[in-house]
C-alpha cells in the first residue's frame, strides 16, 4: 500500500549510508527501505541508530529514528535515503499541526550521529552515487510505502477488533469476523450516515 512520510531529518546517499552500517557490522541496503513493521525493535538498522543516539547520552524515544527510502512501484532502488529524528505516516488524509505532529527541537545525539554518517562520504569514489546537498537538515515528504511499508494506521486495525461501539448509540456488535461491516450497517440504516461501510480512515 503507497504511504507518504512526513519527517524531520537529514538526506544522505545511500552509498554513505551503507559505508556507515557496514563499517557497524551489519548488512548494507543497497537501496531497499528497511520494513515498516519490523520497527524499532526489530530492524537492526533502527537499533543502531538508536544505540549512537543513547551512546552520545541522547534519551528521546527511540521510535522516533530510523531509516525511510522513497519507493515507487515499478522504478529500480535509489539513491537517496533519510535518517529521521521524528516523522509520522499518512496512509490518506490528514490534518497537518508540524510543531506539535513533528517538533523541530533536534535530540541530542543526533547532530553527532549525523557527523558519523557523513564522515563515510569521502570514501565513495564513484560521482554517480553522490548526491546533491548530502547530510541537509529539513522536513521532508516521502512515499515510503508501495511495497516495502507494511504499514497499518491504528484507525484500521481498530476495525478488526471486538466490540465494534455504534458510537452514534448505545449498539455495540460482536461477530468476530464482521463486527466493523455491521456497525457501518447499522449507522447507515438507523442513523442515516452516509460513511459506507468502509470508510476511507482519516489518518
Amino acid at each position: 500500500m503507497s504511504v507518504t512520510t512526513i519527517l524531520r531529518g537529514f538526506k544522505v546517499s545511500v552509498a554513505t549510508l551503507d559505508a556507515f552500517i557496514e563499517a557497524n557490522g551489519l548488512v548494507e541496503t543497497n537501496g531497499a527501505p528497511p520494513f515498516f513493521h519490523k520497527h524499532p525493535d526489530n530492524d537492526p538498522i533502527s537499533a543502531l541508530l538508536y544505540s549512537k543516539i543513547a551512546k552520545a547520552g541522547g534519551t528521546a524515544d527511540k521510535n522516533n529514528f530510523r531509516v525511510l527510502m522513497p519507493v515507487k512501484r515499478g522504478f529500480g532502488s535509489n539513491r537517496v535515503a533519510y535518517v529521521t529524528y521524528t516523522w509520522l505516516p499518512i496512509y490518506a488524509h490528514l490534518e497537518l499541526d508540524l510543531v506539535q505532529q513533528l517538533p523541530i527541537e533536534i535530540p541530542n545525539g543526533f547532530e553527532d550521529l549525523r557527523e558519523e554518517i557523513l564522515s563515510f562520504a569521502q570514501e565513495e569514489p564513484l560521482e554517480y552515487n553522490k548526491i546533491p546537498n548530502d547530510g541537509k537538515m529539513g522536513v521532508y515528504a516521502v512515499v515510503t510505502g508501495d511495497g516495502y511499508g507494511i504499514y497499518s494506521p491504528k484507525e484500521l486495525d481498530d476495525r478488526v477488533k471486538v466490540p465494534q461501539a455504534c458510537g452514534l448509540c448505545e449498539m455495540t456488535f460482536n461477530d468476530e469476523k464482521r463486527a466493523f461491516t455491521h456497525r457501518q450497517r447499522h449507522r447507515i440504516d438507523v442513523h442515516g450516515s452516509k460513511e459506507g461501510t468502509n470508510p476511507l480512515p482519516e489518518t
